[in-house]
């Protein structure tokens, strides 16, 4: 409602809101609160246009005399990247004016190293001869110049999304520009809700009572209050479980001080059972073979040797890859798979004796 009131504060000073819709703004039934905002006046979609000829024909709108704007709008996994290649490019290049294109996607050539395995368009399907390119999709702040283009540019998140960008990036942000005479000026601006606490714990040969005492001492030494408070925990235990480590119990203690919002990272927290180990292995099957023989000794079974426990873990394997026969309804194929895995591990005739 708060982001409606302020929209209808821009209306009645006569400020557009110009938009063009994000991979999480697409809906195969067209219905989004996009739609309602642009009904209620209270947005402009620019990515509007239509087929002609077997091309993409996009139509420029002009928010003040002088200036035309058009863009094309993103979807999930780059499909808008199909889109663009049905693109009128001419109609669009020759167009005469101050030029402003914006769009949603990432471009390969531009992507940082840690977002590379993310979808994207060509630089050369962006249309060339505009002054200034207003990307999103990206959620990391750069600008870019290249020759035949104008300014192309990636203000990043108006606020981090997960842990890793609240880790790195801290804060919010968007751009502020200024034109004047066709002279460019871009300005960053910051949105900084909260400040960030980080608290990094290693667990390294460490009980996770040893880990519990790190962290509350951590804790008295930082400001929590009103800050956004991230825990990492990093390392291999010496005993025990990563579960055995109080994270619900700590969240709360940290909000209690008055955080204004708790986030924990332990992806790279370890138990010595299931610590990681290369392997280098061929097929699927030489693989299979390898994970078990080198954890074969992590479970517990008394009555049998290593031998019988890897001949009985491929068994189980094998019973578990079964495929879903055709015209088996999904129930009685996972009821299948289950009873046949009860069988091979010897333990569908113990429970039907307690029965």
């Amino acid at each position: 409602m708060e982001a409606f009131r302020r929209l209808r504060e821009l209306n009645k000073k006569n400020i557009e809101v110009l938009v063009v819709p994000g991979s999480h703004d697409f809906s195969p039934s067209g219905n989004t609160m996009l739609n309602v905002l642009e009904s209620a006046d209270l947005i402009t979609n620019v990515s509007q246009g239509q087929m002609e000829n077997g091309k993409l024909k996009l139509n420029f709108h002009e928010p003040t005399e002088g200036v035309k704007v058009t863009g094309m709008l993103g979807r999930a996994g780059s499909l808008e990247s199909k889109a663009y290649q049905l693109l009128n490019q001419k109609q669009l290049e020759k167009e005469p004016g101050f030029k402003i294109f914006m769009f949603h996607s990432a471009i390969n050539e531009y992507k940082p190293e840690y977002l590379k395995r993310m979808k994207g368009i060509k630089l050369s399907y962006l249309p060339k001869n505009f002054d200034y390119y207003a990307g999103g999709h990206v959620h990391k702040q750069d600008k870019f110049h290249e020759e035949d283009y104008g300014h192309i540019t990636f203000p990043g998140a108006i606020f981090p999304t997960d842990y890793r960008e609240l880790e790195k990036n801290q804060h919010g942000s968007f751009y502020i520009v200024d034109v004047n005479e066709n002279q460019i000026e871009i300005q960053t601006e910051k949105i900084e809700v909260a400040p960030i606490t980080s608290i990094e714990i290693d667990a390294e040969n460490k009980t996770p009572e040893m880990v519990e005492q790190n962290i509350n001492k951590e804790i008295k030494k930082r400001e929590i209050e009103n800050s956004i408070t991230l825990l990492k925990i990093y390392g291999v235990l010496k005993t025990g479980k990563t579960t055995e480590i109080g994270l619900n119990e700590i969240r709360n203690k940290i909000k209690d001080l008055g955080a204004t919002a708790v986030r924990t990272n332990i992806n790279q927290l370890k138990t010595k059972e299931y610590q990681e180990f290369d392997v280098k292995a061929g097929d699927r099957k030489e693989l299979e073979q390898k994970l078990i023989e080198e954890h074969i000794g992590q479970f517990e079974l008394n009555d049998k040797t290593d031998k019988e426990k890897q001949q009985l873990t491929k068994q189980l394997f094998d019973k578990l890859s079964i495929e879903k026969e055709d015209g088996e309804k999904k129930k009685d194929y996972k009821e299948r798979v289950v009873q046949d895995a009860l069988k091979t591990l010897g333990i569908k005739k113990e429970l039907e004796k307690t029965l």
